[in-house]
């Protein structure tokens, strides 16, 4: 968006987490687009108990909600929700009242937007406050008894550093949840932090291990909208959710040391990880900041960053976020300001392959290797790959410690390492890509560019498309191909890649070569709005306006604007209109800065 039509109060920081979903029409005039759903921080609860016996709270993410509520409204299953929290035009914050099972929706100005289905459940609600409680923890049907959202649960403060120091007699948050069951609650109310250890012996501040949820009854700490609660510091993990059927949304977790992480899911299943922002500065070993979270899990709106940003060099094995479990789904993240040699990373120790991943919607950025590195891929257990709608910007930036110039610096690899033979295709269509190489204003290798491909494991097909790759000039740029290295041959990236024929690749400095890249695509300018400063929308007159394949395309670009047909190429579309109040034809576009 011309800046000249911003508010002055507006911060162009790379970092906005606000956004600006907006249509621009010709003229400076500026109209609300319609309402549309992300995700919903839980996706069941009990809709009687907690805070004035209104239930479980519900945060929905999404855009053009609003500055403010107004009189927009939430409802579940046509039932107006009992309270509002919070409001903003990305954010909302409920409590959900007497509801039934049924879709979420919001209403803007008349306009329904329909997010996903939320399950009206039994289960009790349970509160940890910020106050202080020294007192050796009595029993659990006298601890339940005395918890109210008046009277939260204190928690132990020694300031004491030592895992030695701490045990289950403690008021910890381990020790609270230990007195829950399946389908129950555990709320964190505004200035509950906890960065000790929890007498567990787990190395974590809050570690879910001993009671389980269902597949019906998950249990869930959260925290309330709104509110900020801290956990780990001292203790290397700030979560250790090792137990099936679990949800966590909503804290500030810290993880620190040479077993740091943020939050670890020990590889168990149906694990649902939402809107937490999650930072492992003093991480300094093989792990992630969001590690091993298992099958059939949702990783959903973090904010993942200070990942190994206060240690000298971080190490191969070490990303932002790593998975190696099938039915995966990572998506409306943000991972930025890291030392992590991987974004996102899927990984198979056994070789055997993963599947049924879907990573969607992110903004990932400064990160060492790739942006999103499929390390292990095999079909014999799925049937799909996929990434689209996401941004990958200033990555392959610097050799991890133990690397060297040959590793992959990209915004996506393709290594090929596992030894399923098993027919598949890995599907990379609307990514918005820049700067992938930047280790090339260093030296000169041939393993930084776009994409990076191995060219093994030949079963697998991989289909590009609609996708904008833009590299800037680099120091190297004139000996390298910048848009796909990594060994793969001619030949069989003709086989691996026939299909992609709608990529927009381009480069202001002209690369040693373009080979296979002007197969699958055209080499031109695509005229994003200023990708240097952030913002990768497409300026009006771009080639890649509606310029794309409907293979594969999704229905909405990364704002939530519906795509067109033909779509746009790229993770942002933009709609060229009529615009009915002024009677004549004008462009439409949508745009959302770098956050």
């Amino acid at each position: 968006m011309p800046r000249a039509y911003l508010d002055a109060s507006f911060s162009m920081s790379p970092r906005n987490l606000n956004f600006l979903p907006l249509f621009l029409l010709a003229g400076g005039v500026l109209s609300a687009a319609d309402p549309t759903i992300f995700w919903t921080d839980l996706d069941s609860g009990p809709t009687t108990g907690g805070e004035n016996n209104n239930g479980i709270y519900l945060t929905i993410a999404g855009n053009n909600f609003g500055a403010t509520q107004a009189k927009s409204k939430v409802e579940i299953n046509g039932a107006e929700v009992a309270q509002y929290i919070t409001w903003s035009s990305t954010r909302i914050g409920v409590q959900v009242g007497s509801v039934t099972s049924g879709s979420v929706t919001v209403t803007v100005n008349g306009v329904t937007a329909t997010g996903p289905m939320f399950t009206a459940r039994p289960g009790n609600i349970y509160f940890i406050g910020p106050s202080i409680d020294n007192s050796t923890m009595p029993s659990c049907s006298a601890a339940v008894a005395a918890n109210s959202y008046a009277s939260p649960w204190g928690m132990t403060n020694f300031a004491l550093t030592a895992e030695s120091s701490y045990t289950l007699s403690m008021r910890t948050p381990t020790t609270y949840y230990r007195c829950m069951s399946a389908g129950d609650t555990l709320v964190f109310l505004d200035g509950a932090n906890y960065p000790y250890f929890d007498g567990r012996g787990w190395h974590a501040s809050l570690t879910l291990i001993d009671v389980p949820g269902t597949a019906g009854n998950p249990i869930t700490a959260m925290t309330r909208p709104g509110a900020t609660a801290t956990l780990g510091g001292y203790a290397s993990y700030g979560i250790r959710a090792n137990a099936a059927y679990l949800t966590v949304a909503g804290f500030a977790l810290v993880g620190t040391g040479t077993v740091g992480v943020g939050i670890e899911g020990g590889n168990f299943s149906n694990q649902r990880v939402v809107n937490n922002d999650v930072q492992c500065v003093l991480c300094n070993s093989p792990a992630a900041a969001v590690d091993h979270m298992g099958a059939n899990s949702v990783i959903y709106g973090n904010k993942v960053h200070n990942v190994s940003t206060g240690i000298a060099a971080s190490g191969k094995t070490w990303h932002a976020m790593y998975f190696d479990a099938n039915n995966v789904e990572v998506a409306w993240n943000q991972i930025y300001n890291t030392h992590a040699y991987n974004g996102i990373q899927f990984h198979d120790n056994r070789l055997a392959g993963l599947s049924n991943i879907s990573i969607h919607d992110n903004d990932i950025a400064d990160v060492n290797g790739s942006g999103i590195n499929f390390s292990t891929v095999g079909f014999a257990s799925g049937t799909y790959v996929k990434a689209y709608n996401n941004i990958i910007h200033h990555t392959g930036v610097a050799v991890a410690e133990g690397g060297s110039g040959g590793d992959p610096h990209s915004c996506i690899a393709f290594k090929g390492y596992s030894t399923d033979a098993t027919a598949g295709t890995v599907q990379v269509y609307n990514n918005t890509m820049y700067d992938c190489g930047s280790y090339l204003n260093l030296a000169n290798t041939s393993a930084a560019c776009a994409i990076f491909d191995f060219g093994t494991q030949t079963s697998v097909t991989r289909e590009y498309i609609n996708n904008i790759i833009y590299q800037p000039a680099y120091t190297y740029t004139s000996s390298q191909n910048v848009f796909i290295c990594g060994g793969i041959t001619s030949s069989q990236q003709l086989v691996l890649m026939a299909v992609s024929n709608s990529n927009v690749w381009y480069s202001p400095s002209n690369p040693a070569s373009t080979g296979q890249a002007s197969n699958f695509g055209v080499i031109s300018d695509p005229k994003l709005s200023n990708p240097s400063g952030g913002d990768f929308t497409l300026a009006f007159g771009s080639l890649a306006i509606q310029g794309g394949s409907n293979s594969l395309a999704p229905t909405t670009d990364i704002t939530g604007l519906a795509r067109p047909n033909p779509p746009s190429v790229g993770a942002y579309d933009m709609v060229v209109g009529h615009d009915q109040r002024r009677g004549n034809d004008r462009p439409l576009g949508e745009t959302r800065h770098r956050r």
